[in-house]
C-alpha cells in the first residue's frame, strides 16, 4: 500500500482518487493542451448529414496519425484525403498537419485530384525527413455524374460496394506514397469508376484490417467482407465498426484505425446552399464589367483554368449559388470545347467504366501530343430589362460539330430538376441558361445565365 505526503498509509478508494489527479494534471500540462487544442482545428467538420457520410477515426494514441478531410467544391463533388503517417503519436501527428491546408487550399477552388496529389507530395518531399512518408487516398465524388475518382498512394483499397455488399470496384494502390518521389517522377493519374446503381464507397488504413485480439490474430480483410456481405446498406458502416471493436475488445489498438463510407446515391446529392445563404445579399452591388481569357495549347497543357474562373466570380462577389452553377457551366462548355472540339474525343466511350477509363487515357494522350489549338473564354456580367445577366462565349480553334442535332436532342429535355439530370453534360447547361447559341460551325457558344436577386 502506498504511503501519503506524511507517510501514512492510503486506503485503497484514495489511492485510486490520488492516481485519477495525477492523470488530470498530465492532461493539464500546458504543451499537451496546447497540441490536443491545435489537432482538433486541423480539421473542419465536413458539410454531409449522416445520411451521406459516415466516418469513424479511432487513435492507437494520444493524438491520431490518420487524418480524414472532405471538401465539397463549389461543382458539386466531394473531394476528399484519408492520410497515413509513417508511425502514430504527436510526432507524427505533426509531420500531417500541412497536408490538411494544401488539400483545404486546393479543393474548395475546384482543383481536380490529379493537381492536389502532386502538391501534397511536393510539400511532404520538402518538409519530411527521408525516413518518413504518408499513405493517402484521395478521392472524389460526383452524385450528379455518378463518378469516382481515385488516386492511391500505398493506401488499402477501397471499393465500391452495391447493396448486396458485393464488389464492383476495386482501387488498388498504383502510387508509391506521398513524400517519396520527386516532382518530376511523381505520378499523378486517378482511376475513375461510373456507377449505375446506388451503392457505397469504402475507405479505410490498414490499422482497422491488422488489429489483433487477445491471441494475436488480426482482424484481416477476409472477416471484413464477411461482415459486409451479411450487412443491409444501412447498417453496413454500424456493423463493420461493431465487429472491430468486439474483435480487439479490451486491447489496445496497435495502430490508428480509420474508416470511412460515402452514400453513393444521387437522390442524397448533397445540398451546399443553406437557405440562410440563399437569402443573403450578394456582397456587392450589380456592377457590369468583362474578362477574357485566351488559351495556347501550351496553356491548356499546364494552366488549371477551372480554378482560375473560380477565384474571379467569388473575387466579383458573385453568391455562393450562382457561382457553383456557373462554375458547373463553365466546365462544361471548356471540357466540350478542349475534349471534343481540338481532341476529337468520342463521348460514346464514356457510356461504361471501362471505357470512361480509356477515355482519360486518350485524352492525356492527345492533350499531351496537341501541336496547335486555342481556346478562348469571355464572361460579361450586364443590366438588362431582364435583370441581372452574365453572358458566357467559349470559342475553340476546331473544327465544329453538327450542333443542330445537339439542339434537336435538347428540346427534348423538359426536366427542369437538376438533380435528375445525372450530369447529362449540355442538357444540365440548357436548363441553366437562356438564349443559346453556336455560331461558326459549333465553333463558338454564347449563352445567358439568369443571376439571383
Amino acid at each position: 500500500m502506498d504511503m501519503d505526503s506524511e507517510g501514512n498509509e492510503m486506503s485503497p478508494e484514495t489511492e485510486q482518487i490520488t492516481q485519477l489527479s495525477l492523470m488530470d494534471q498530465k492532461s493539464l500540462d500546458p504543451e499537451v493542451s496546447l497540441s490536443r487544442y491545435v489537432m482538433r482545428n486541423v480539421v473542419r467538420p465536413v458539410k454531409l448529414d449522416g445520411e451521406q457520410l459516415e466516418q469513424w477515426i479511432l487513435p492507437a494514441a494520444e493524438f491520431s496519425g490518420d487524418i480524414f478531410a472532405a471538401e465539397m467544391t463549389a461543382g458539386g463533388r466531394l473531394n476528399m484525403i484519408l492520410a497515413d503517417g509513417s508511425g502514430h503519436g504527436l510526432g507524427t501527428a505533426i509531420c500531417m498537419m500541412p497536408i490538411t491546408d494544401v488539400f483545404y487550399a486546393m479543393a474548395s477552388k475546384g482543383s481536380p485530384i490529379p493537381s492536389i496529389a502532386k502538391e501534397l507530395n511536393q510539400k511532404m518531399v520538402q518538409l519530411l525527413p527521408k525516413d518518413r512518408f504518408v499513405t493517402a487516398l484521395l478521392a472524389s465524388i460526383n452524385w450528379a455524374s455518378k463518378k469516382v475518382e481515385v488516386w492511391n498512394g500505398g493506401s488499402p483499397a477501397p471499393f465500391f460496394l452495391n447493396k448486396e455488399g458485393e464488389y464492383l470496384k476495386i482501387w488498388k494502390s498504383q502510387h508509391l506514397p506521398l513524400g517519396i518521389l520527386s516532382s518530376q517522377d511523381f505520378d499523378d493519374t486517378v482511376e475513375s469508376f461510373q456507377w449505375e446503381h446506388p451503392g457505397q464507397f469504402l475507405m479505410f488504413t490498414d490499422g482497422l484490417t491488422t488489429a489483433k485480439n487477445g491471441e494475436d490474430e488480426i482482424f484481416g480483410t477476409e472477416r471484413m467482407h464477411q461482415v459486409l456481405l451479411g450487412s443491409s446498406p444501412d447498417e453496413r458502416f454500424r456493423d463493420l465498426k461493431t465487429a472491430v471493436i468486439d474483435h480487439i475488445s479490451e486491447e489496445e489498438a496497435g495502430d490508428d484505425i480509420s474508416l470511412i463510407s460515402i452514400n453513393c446515391d444521387p437522390e442524397l446529392l448533397p445540398k451546399t446552399e443553406k437557405k440562410e445563404l440563399q437569402n443573403q445579399e450578394k456582397a456587392y452591388a450589380p456592377s457590369t464589367w468583362k474578362v477574357s481569357l485566351h488559351l495556347n495549347e501550351t496553356d491548356m497543357k499546364n494552366i488549371d483554368v477551372l480554378p482560375v474562373m473560380l477565384a474571379w466570380l467569388k473575387q466579383v462577389g458573385i453568391d455562393q449559388k450562382d457561382t457553383q452553377r456557373l462554375f458547373l457551366i463553365i466546365s462544361e462548355l471548356y471540357t466540350n470545347a478542349l475534349d471534343h472540339g481540338l481532341l476529337r474525343l468520342d463521348s460514346s466511350l464514356k457510356s461504361s467504366s471501362s471505357g470512361f477509363d480509356e477515355y482519360l487515357e486518350q485524352r492525356s494522350q492527345r492533350i499531351n501530343n496537341l501541336e496547335k489549338g486555342s481556346i478562348e473564354i469571355k464572361l460579361e456580367r450586364m443590366l438588362d430589362l431582364e435583370g441581372d445577366i452574365m453572358k458566357i462565349r467559349m470559342e475553340d480553334s476546331g473544327e465544329g460539330f453538327d450542333f443542330i442535332a445537339l439542339f434537336r436532342d435538347l428540346e427534348k429535355t423538359d426536366d427542369s430538376d437538376i438533380v435528375n439530370l445525372h450530369g447529362k453534360g449540355m442538357a444540365l447547361v440548357y436548363t441553366l441558361t437562356q438564349n443559346m447559341q453556336y455560331f461558326n460551325q459549333g465553333k463558338v457558344i454564347e449563352l445567358e445565365y439568369l443571376l439571383s436577386n
